[in-house]
């Protein structure tokens, strides 16, 4: 992998002129869908690389137009070997960390108010709640050059629209709770010229990964795995639901009863936190209606786990980045007549001494997607 450093002009975030960072003995990349991606770098300390790359340096690599942050320099001395040096980071979603919920009000004044967005879906609630705190902002001070959040969503998609309240906290802690609601995931797309299209800006961007269950498809008759565990249960086969939310609940049932009914929890807070008290009225009656559709998600999108565990082989015939992505789900085709769609999470890239491999990380997709 050939990684850089940008050395920008301007601010630091704008990213502009790169330089490739050499004398690396062993790298780790690892980009993820709904968390913060990190990377580690190695090398020996009089490669200068610790000079070269200042904490706070931004970098990537030629392949991916995610970026990331160095954030860590550790040193290791022994008496015998030359001192190295790891060199540590996440993603650039990570600096959302610097960045607190309700910062402009506080500004303001200094009366504690709330930090509410009003009724839409989450993929625009997550973009209304960065910009508020990276561009729309009263301190100058506040913003970040060069970077805009956006989704990319399409017009028309399924999914709550609903008024929130962002408790305080940090913004990344609150984006990756919002990112839960419809399963969607974020990542950088740095300045590009990729596609011939020039994009002149860095963005922070609210994604759902494509549906390549029939596509891409890791099969045990084929080699692409090299493990696989099989679980047949009904442990976590529920066919009612109690949504309980800050002030109301709602049961939701859609099958058998008796001996046969199997009921789980749904955590709906969100939905009616934003009242001062029980509501009542249309308000309750739009409310339940909500948490019973919250219920009836939930019950939905359960999924039988029959490969519970598995790895996939190196010499598998698809390709991160061309065959498939990061939020993609992609099919688990095993032994004993059995499949199972799985949600790619994180996928790892590591060069050292051996050589270059790369590994995805596959989860049960907690929507149909």
């Amino acid at each position: 992998m050939d990684f850089f450093k940008f050395n920008p002009t301007g601010e630091q975030t704008f990213l502009e002129n790169g330089e490739l960072i050499n004398n690396i003995t062993s790298s780790m990349w690892v980009e993820r869908y709904a968390d913060l991606g990190e990377f580690s770098f190695e090398a020996l300390l009089s490669s200068g690389i610790r000079e070269n790359l200042p904490k706070g340096t931004l970098i990537s690599h030629i392949n991916t137009l995610e970026v990331m942050i160095v954030e860590n320099h550790e040193i290791k001395e022994t008496v015998d070997e030359d001192p190295s040096v790891t060199v540590t980071g996440r993603s650039f979603p990570s600096f959302l960390e610097n960045r607190i919920v309700g910062t402009n009000d506080a500004r303001g004044g200094s009366t504690i108010i709330s930090y509410k967005i009003p009724a839409l879906h989450s993929w625009e609630q997550m973009v209304q709640l960065i910009n508020d705190h990276i561009v729309y902002v009263t301190s100058p001070g506040d913003a970040l050059a060069n970077i805009t959040a956006r989704h990319t969503i399409p017009f028309g998609t399924v999914g709550e629209s609903t008024e929130r309240t962002i408790n305080r906290g940090t913004v990344w802690e609150r984006v990756a709770e919002l990112l839960k609601v419809d399963s969607l995931g974020i990542k950088t797309v740095r300045r590009n010229e990729f596609n011939g299209v020039d994009t002149p800006n860095t963005d922070l961007v609210i994604y759902k990964g494509e549906d390549k269950s029939d596509k891409v498809l890791f099969s045990w008759k084929s080699g692409e795995l090299d493990t696989a565990n099989y679980l047949f249960s009904q442990k976590n086969d529920k066919n009612s639901a109690m949504v309980v939310g800050q002030y109301i609940w709602v049961v939701v049932d859609t099958g058998p009863d008796k001996y046969d009914r199997r009921m789980m929890i749904v955590d709906a807070s969100d939905i009616d936190g934003n009242y001062g008290g029980v509501p009542s009225g249309g308000d309750l009656f739009d409310l339940s209606t909500a948490m019973a559709t919250r219920g009836l998600q939930a019950l939905a999108n359960q999924n039988d786990t029959n490969i519970s565990q598995a790895d996939i082989s190196k010499t598998t015939r698809y390709q991160y980045r061309l065959d498939y992505n990061l939020g993609d789900l992609v099919t688990l085709d095993g032994n004993f007549n059995q499949s199972d769609v799985r949600r790619v999470v994180e996928y790892a890239e590591i060069e050292d001494e051996n050589g270059e491999s790369g590994h995805p990380t596959l989860e049960l997709p907690t929507t149909e997607g």
